[in-house]
């Protein structure tokens, strides 16, 4: 299984020793779930990310982290210690969050909490101090063998100090002295992004490969074929399927691809790319060859668009464009597994005639969005 994103809801407190195994096996901590990322839609870009973490045994400062440390040291003060939010922490992660890109949480608290209303996790801080004020904090989860850095915030104004950078050195300072194993900094992209700063920490890291499950070297990381990449050649194979058959389609990015991780549930469709077959002509059905990631098989689905509870009714005329879906899609059944180009036609003939002949409403799908925070 290879889904874009992959959630898992802890049902009560996460021990030290459980944060190891997730943190192992490539979850990173966000709120009060935990995620794999394999595949990020970020800033209208796909990025392919990788999660990475830094043995400490063997980690060295570079020369230009030393000199931070040793400046930083100098001109300020720190403190480590449970994690606790305050007004102070919340104004200053509002100012901060300007920086941020994307649905950043309104509130420390809700970044934090995410709509559950206590913190699971062993989670400390660090607080830098200018004389009394303070000037920036970061929040980090303590495990056996492991630790995860979870956020930085630190004063604007402050920004020549690096304070950001400068947190999580003291937090692996910190981790060195417990004599923890590992560093989670979190994940960066092999595409140039804002996620890459965290591979100034180190000269060496190590990566989670989704292929092997296992860490390897990051000057691995170019051998191993990108998730995107993986995707785009078996939909490169259905396109040649289709091209045999004449069949008319077209190439569709599907934006809300997290939907189907999220909500695993419900009938959110789990695909990044589509190839929307042309000539069914039936009103809010659409039928689209697609590489099933949770299946890991090229399938011939029927879909049709998810109806919010303020609409009275759907345009169906503007839910695409001509590169990508505007609207969350559900599947409607059957899906059918296709291994050839055979089979691929076969689909298409039946699913065609199937609708055609009987040209009965389809099957309404499970639209229960239930946030996964509720009720645990």
């Amino acid at each position: 299984m290879l889904l874009p994103l992959e959630y898992h809801f802890p049902d009560n407190t996460v021990s030290a020793k459980r944060l190891d195994k997730l943190l192992a096996t490539g979850y990173f901590r966000t709120g009060n779930y935990l995620m794999r990322t394999r595949v990020l839609y970020f800033n209208d870009e796909i990025l392919n990310t990788l999660h990475i973490r830094i043995l400490l045994q063997e980690h060295q400062y570079s020369k230009s982290l030393q000199k931070i440390l040793r400046r930083n040291n100098a001109q300020f003060t720190y403190t480590i210690q449970p994690y606790n939010i305050s007004i102070e922490k919340e104004n200053l992660y509002k100012e901060h969050r300007t920086r941020f890109k994307g649905n950043a949480s309104l509130s420390l608290s809700g970044f934090m909490y995410d709509n559950y209303n206590r913190n699971i996790f062993n989670t400390y801080e660090i607080n830098i101090y200018d004389n009394n004020k303070l000037i920036g904090y970061s929040f980090f989860d303590v495990g056996v063998t492991s630790m995860a850095s979870i956020i930085g915030i630190f004063d604007q104004s402050y920004s020549k100090q690096s304070i950001g950078i400068y947190t999580m050195l003291l937090e692996m300072e910190y981790a060195k002295s417990m004599q923890l194993k590992y560093y989670y900094p979190g994940y960066v992209a092999y595409e140039p992004s804002q996620f890459n700063y965290k591979l100034r920490l180190s000269d060496t890291f190590e990566f989670y490969d989704w292929y092997s499950k296992r860490w390897i070297s990051f000057e691995k990381r170019n051998k191993k074929t990108k998730i995107s990449d993986f995707f785009n050649q078996k939909m490169n194979i259905a396109k040649n399927w289709l091209e045999t058959f004449r069949l008319p389609y077209i190439d569709l990015f599907y934006p809300y691809f997290y939907m189907g991780s999220m909500y695993p549930k419900s009938d959110c469709v789990k695909s990044v790319h589509h190839l929307l077959i042309q000539d069914f002509d039936i009103e809010g059905l659409f039928y689209i060859v697609e590489f099933n990631p949770e299946k890991m098989e090229l399938m011939l689905s029927g879909i049709t668009i998810h109806k919010y509870q303020f609409e009275e009714m759907i345009d169906f005329s503007d839910v695409y464009d001509n590169t990508q879906w505007s609207r969350v899609l559900l599947y409607l059944h059957p899906q059918i597994t296709v291994r050839n180009e055979y089979e691929l036609y076969a689909g298409y003939i039946f699913l065609q005639d199937l609708f055609r002949q009987h040209m009965q409403p389809p099957p309404i799908p499970n639209t229960r969005f239930q946030n996964p925070n509720m009720n645990r």
